[in-house]
């Protein structure tokens, strides 16, 4: 491992101690927990951006052998499939992956990451979004420090510009990891009228320009997509 997938790696282990994921497992149907992991491309690149989704899918039961080792690498593996890195994943033809692609080609190298690193499994093994009991848990802030594991991420992987993908439901979870009032935060959700909207560095106390709009599936029906990537892409090389 690289010196700073390394530290993602170990980042995410102590944090899984922090919210003591053992015993969350046994009172909720969480995943295996999603591994954030960059490229050697992105730590190569000028212009950077770090694309926040809501829950990576179909992970398995906490209980599973999936190692940690093995989901870290399988990010990176997926990511660089994704991007024409690597052919050792199947090409996912998503609105998620498509709006990642695009970004590479206007010049910023993408990062895949999601607020929610647990989703609940389903009796059919299908993949439900964390309720807010879990949320507050595994979003908090925690150390001496008093910061979350996406904010630490974010130190760790020095993006350019960070883009929550997660459209305006997911306000609870940007709350907690921000560690900022709930209300405070809505007034930035995404709407039809504001589709992409910068929070304030003033209100979440990081000087990394950050953007929050629509799921890209959203984004794709409403013909807004191209928008979205214009605003970033003019708020990063500026």
């Amino acid at each position: 491992m690289d010196s700073v997938n390394e530290m993602l790696y170990f980042n995410m282990k102590d944090w899984l101690k922090q919210c003591n994921a053992v015993n969350l497992a046994k009172q909720y149907p969480i995943s295996r927990p999603f591994y954030h992991a960059v490229t050697d491309e992105y730590l190569k690149s000028g212009y950077r951006i770090m694309i926040v989704g809501q829950e990576a899918a179909d992970y398995g039961l906490y209980t599973s052998k999936w190692s940690d080792e093995e989901i870290q690498q399988f990010n990176i593996n997926y990511t660089s499939t994704q991007l024409g890195y690597k052919k050792v994943c199947k090409y996912n033809h998503s609105p998620f992956w498509n709006i990642f692609r695009r970004f590479k080609t206007v010049g910023i190298e993408p990062s895949w990451n999601n607020i929610d690193k647990f989703h609940q499994v389903g009796e059919t093994q299908k993949t439900i979004p964390l309720t807010e009991e879990i949320e507050k848990i595994v979003d908090a802030s925690y150390g001496y420090d008093h910061k979350s594991l996406l904010i630490r991420e974010i130190e760790i992987t020095r993006p350019s510009v960070i883009l929550f993908v997660i459209g305006p439901y997911y306000h609870k979870a940007l709350s907690y990891t921000f560690d900022v009032d709930d209300e405070k935060i809505q007034v930035y959700k995404p709407s039809n009228n504001s589709i992409c909207n910068k929070l304030p560095s003033s209100l979440i106390q990081i000087d990394t320009p950050v953007f929050w709009t629509y799921h890209p599936a959203y984004l794709n029906r409403i013909h807004s997509m191209e928008l979205v990537i214009k605003t970033v892409n003019i708020e990063t090389k500026t």
